[in-house]
Order: C-alpha cells, then sequence, then structure tokens
C-alpha cells in the first residue's frame, strides 16, 4: 500500500553531506551526484567536500595514473598560451605542482578534475621561477596537520639560495631560515616524503678536494628546520668512481641507493648498496650488489620514477607511459643499478592519484 511521503520520512541534508557524499565512488558516482540537485552539485564541488572524501577513501593501485605533459593538456591549462612550457615539480592527495617559467609562475593542478588555480606571486625571493636543468628551483610538497594545510617547500637554487613556505589555505608566502651551508649545493634530487620530513639528496663539488660529496638534507615540516644527514659510508679506496645516491620508500621507510664504480686490481666493477635509515640518522645496510662491468656484461644506470605506498610501488616505465606495481621485495631484485631521473624526465610525465582535492583553499 502507498502511503505519502511526510516530512519526517527526508534525510536531512547535514546527514547526506557528512555522511552519505563523502562515501561516494569518485570515479563512477560522483558524476551522477552532481546532477540530482544544485545543492548536491554545489556541495561537491567545494574544496571541503574533496578533503572529506580523501579521508574516507584509502588509496589502491586502481587509483594511481600517469599524467603526461603533451600538448593537448597545455592547451587546457593554458589556452591563452598553448605552446608555452610547463613542468611538473611535485604532486601530493592528487594534486600536481607545475612550474611554468615563461610567466614565471606555479601552478596547483587536479588532473582528475580538471581544475586548476595559479598561485600567488612570492614577494620574499629577489629571482623569479627557474627551471634551468643545471640549477633548477626545488618543491617539496606536503600536509600541515596541525592546520590540516597543504604547503611547499620551495627552494630557490638559481643565483641567490632561499627558502620560503607555501600556504594553500592562505595563498600566502613566508621565507624561512636556512642554517647550513647551501650556497655549495650544486644539485638537489626531487623531495621525497617520509613521516615527518622532507628529505633531499644533495652533491657539490669541493675544489679543494677535487672530489664529489653526498649527503642528505633532511627538512622537518613541523619545525620547519633543515639538518644535514651523512651518507653512509664508502669503502677506504681511492679509485671509486660514478658515486650517485638515490632517495627512495620502501615499505614506509626511508632507503638510500648508493652506487658507484670501483677499480680494484684494473678490475672495474660496479657496487650498490641498499641502505635503510635508523633513528638518529643512522644507517644499516639492506642488500648489496656486485657485478663486473665488461664489454659481455655492462649494467646500465636505471632512471625511474616511483610513487610508494604501503608496501608497494608503482613504477614508471619511460617507454609506453604506463607504470608497473611492484612490492619491495621485488623492486630491490630488480632494480639493482638506478638513479633518480633527471629533471627534463621527470618534470613532464608523474605518477599521481586520483582524488577529488581542490587547488582551491
Amino acid at each position: 500500500m502507498w502511503t505519502k511521503k511526510t516530512k519526517g520520512d527526508e534525510v536531512p541534508f547535514s546527514l547526506i553531506e557528512s555522511e552519505i557524499l563523502p562515501r561516494v565512488a569518485a570515479k563512477s558516482d560522483i558524476g551522477r551526484c552532481r546532477c540530482v540537485c544544485k545543492q548536491w552539485k554545489s556541495f561537491l564541488s567545494t574544496p571541503t567536500f574533496g578533503k572529506m572524501h580523501l579521508r574516507l577513501h584509502g588509496t589502491t593501485i586502481d587509483d594511481y595514473k600517469v599524467v603526461i605533459l603533451d600538448g593537448p593538456t597545455l592547451c587546457t591549462l593554458c589556452p591563452s598560451k598553448p605552446n608555452q612550457q610547463a613542468y611538473i615539480l611535485s604532486s601530493l592527495d592528487g594534486l600536481v605542482c607545475l612550474g611554468l617559467p615563461e610567466s614565471s609562475q606555479l601552478v596547483f593542478w587536479n588532473p582528475f578534475t580538471g581544475v586548476s588555480r595559479k598561485l600567488a606571486s612570492n614577494p620574499h625571493s629577489p629571482f623569479d621561477y627557474s627551471a634551468s636543468c643545471h640549477d633548477a628551483d626545488v618543491v617539496g610538497f606536503y600536509k600541515d596537520s596541525s592546520s590540516n594545510d597543504y604547503k611547499l617547500l620551495y627552494l630557490s637554487c638559481g643565483g641567490y639560495f632561499g627558502a620560503y613556505i607555501y600556504s594553500h589555505t592562505s595563498d600566502t608566502w613566508r621565507e624561512i631560515k636556512i642554517d647550513f651551508d647551501a650556497d655549495i649545493c650544486d644539485a638537489w634530487s626531487p623531495a621525497t616524503l617520509c613521516g615527518q620530513c622532507l628529505y633531499f639528496a644533495v652533491s657539490a663539488y669541493i675544489h679543494a678536494q677535487r672530489q664529489m660529496h653526498w649527503w642528505i638534507i633532511c627538512f622537518d615540516v613541523e619545525t620547519e628546520t633543515f639538518r644535514k644527514i651523512c651518507c653512509p659510508p664508502l669503502p677506504d679506496d681511492d679509485d671509486i668512481r660514478s658515486y650517485c645516491a638515490t632517495l627512495v620508500l620502501l615499505n614506509g621507510f626511508l632507503h638510500l641507493y648508493v652506487s658507484y664504480t670501483i677499480f680494484i686490481n684494473d678490475i672495474c666493477s660496479k657496487q650498490c648498496n641498499l641502505w635503510r635509515m635508523m633513528d638518529a640518522d643512522g644507517w644499516v645496510k639492506v642488500v648489496a650488489f656486485c657485478d663486473p662491468l665488461d664489454e659481455d656484461n655492462f649494467t646500465m644506470q636505471q632512471r625511474i620514477c616511483t610513487a610508494s605506498t604501503g608496501s608497494w610501488l608503482a613504477v614508471l616505465d619511460e617507454d609506453n607511459n604506463s607504470f608497473t606495481k611492484i612490492n619491495s621485495e621485488d623492486f630491490i631484485t630488480h632494480y639493482r643499478h638506478f638513479s633518480s631521473p633527471s629533471f627534463e624526465y621527470t618534470s613532464r610525465r608523474a605518477i599521481y592519484v586520483e582524488t577529488l582535492v581542490s587547488p582551491y583553499p
């Protein structure tokens, strides 16, 4: 028997807003929910909903995709200047930070929703955004848990070294203190976020010693302070060449791949040690590889992009612009000699996670 619906039978919108809509699948159902009514459409378009949805949905391998800055993508992002260059600087929770060197601007972009927003200019820096391959500015992307605010650590490396913090909520910049000798740093790796710290592998050529030196720079996102961490010790041998240190996140722990060639009794071999960072900035060796280098057996240095969550990694395939899911143990076995890819490579493609997080605060 049909019963007339009364107001008491209606579900309050506050309940729909807080308990029902945030649990709807992003890919399959959000679009249909937008068509229900103007009130739903308006709420589903807010930055608040994007953050609520992210908290209730864990990320799986199906949520990760590859984004490529090709012609059609740039036309969508910059319709007034479709031919201008754009570089991928960092990514977190579905937001991709882009650098536009021609206009000296930074952009937050969600490739899944297609929404983008230009960031306010930095009034504290004497230099504009630089994308030179040799002194490219470095960006670390993190979330401030105390204020639920997405932030950027921006390191200006061209001409004058400066460190700045950008707040997504307030769209403002501020300069922070640098308490280490940053001017001697020649090259910085992309940032690796582990816990409440951003880590960078940094190299510098010390002319007085005629040697390249490596170390790790750690930025604590809570105290906003830097500290310098020594890399694991090398063998006591002068004939070490092509030294390279690369950070990677495995099973939630920060690891460092240290690779180099070494000459012993006129025999050249490729050495690679995987180290795990422990408490008090100490290192423990996890595994060591040694391959002879000759004409019949030569192992090239693999340059790869990875994204890590939980116990697996997504490894970007340079040839077909896709990625492979691999667990940490298999990664260690199959990628014995690898380093971070060049700036030219990482700036054009990246692995990101599909979310509804908005570039707008």
